[in-house]
C-alpha cells in the first residue's frame, strides 16, 4: 500500500487520513557540501527513500509530510555549497510541524532523520512537543540497521556513518542519482576513527577547514551498492514494522 503524499491532497483527503488513525512520516535532511562527489541533496534524498519506502511496506495507510531540505549545518559552511538552519530554528521547525500535525489530528508523527548535524535540535523539539494528543517519534535511519552487518560489508570505514565517506557513498549507489559517478571511487577524507564518528564518546563538531577541506570523513573508496542495500533495504523494514507496531 503506498504512501499519501499530504500536499497532493485536497484538505478532507488529509483529514480523512488522520481520522482514520494514519500515522505520519516525516522526512528531514540537509542541503549541504558532501564532499566531490555526492549530491547536496544526499541526507534528504536518503531519508526519503526510506519514508517512502517504509509507507509501501507497512501494510496501512501511512501520511507523507513534504520533505524537509534543510538542516543545521552550521559546521560546513566554511566549505561552501551548504544552506542551513541554526539549531535554534530547527528546534522551532520541528515543533511547530509537530504541533501543527497534532492540531491537524493525527495521533503519531515519526520524523525521520538523514543529516547527523539535525540530531541534537531533533531531541531538544521533541521536549516541547509533549502537551499535544500526536505522539511524535524521532529516529536518525542509520541506527535501524544491524551494526555488525553493516561492519561486515564495511571493510574501511566498519560501518560508520561520516560524512560522504564508505557507507553513504554505498547508499548513494544504490539509490542511483546521488553520486557524480567520475569522480568515483573519491578519495578518502579524515579517518573515522579520529573524529565524529568514532568510538570517542565526547561529542563534537567537525572542523572541516583544518580536519579535511575536502569535506569527507571516512573513506568512499570501498563503497558497493550491496552495502547501500543492506543499509536501506534494513532500514525500510524496520521501520515499516514500527508503524505497525
Amino acid at each position: 500500500m503506498p504512501g499519501h503524499r499530504v500536499d497532493r491532497l485536497a484538505a478532507p483527503e488529509v483529514r480523512a487520513l488522520a481520522a482514520a488513525g494514519a500515522p505520519a512520516l516525516w522526512a528531514i535532511g540537509s542541503t549541504e557540501q558532501h564532499g566531490g562527489h555526492l549530491v547536496t541533496g544526499f541526507d534528504r534524498f536518503s531519508a526519503e527513500a526510506v519514508c517512502v519506502g517504509a509507507a509501501e511496506h507497512a501494510g496501512i495507510d501511512v501520511a507523507l509530510l513534504p520533505p524537509l531540505p534543510y538542516g543545521a549545518s552550521d559546521h560546513w559552511l566554511p566549505l561552501g555549497a551548504t544552506w542551513s538552519l541554526r539549531a535554534a530554528t530547527l528546534v522551532d521547525v520541528l515543533a511547530d510541524v509537530a504541533r501543527s500535525a497534532d492540531h491537524a489530528g493525527f495521533r503519531r508523527l515519526v520524523i525521520v532523520n538523514g543529516h547527523a548535524g539535525n540530531i541534537g535540535p531533533g531531541l531538544t523539539a521533541l521536549a516541547e512537543t509533549g502537551a499535544g494528543a500526536c505522539r511524535v517519534e524521532f529516529v536518525s535511519y542509520w541506527t535501524l540497521v544491524d551494526g555488525a552487518e553493516a561492519r561486515a560489508l564495511s571493510p574501511r570505514d566498519e560501518g560508520g556513518v561520516g560524512h560522504a565517506g564508505e557507507v553513504e557513498t554505498a547508499i548513494a549507489l544504490h539509490l542511483g542519482g546521488l553520486a557524480v559517478e567520475e569522480r568515483l571511487p573519491a578519495p578518502a577524507g579524515k579517518a573515522l576513527a579520529e573524529g565524529p564518528g568514532s568510538p570517542d564518546p565526547v561529542a563534537r563538531l567537525p572542523r572541516p577547514l583544518d580536519e579535511s577541506p575536502g569535506g569527507v570523513y571516512g573513506d568512499p573508496g570501498g563503497a558497493t551498492e550491496e552495502l547501500g542495500r543492506l543499509m536501506i533495504e534494513q532500514a525500510i523494514a524496520r521501520l515499516a514494522a514500527r508503524l505497525t507496531g
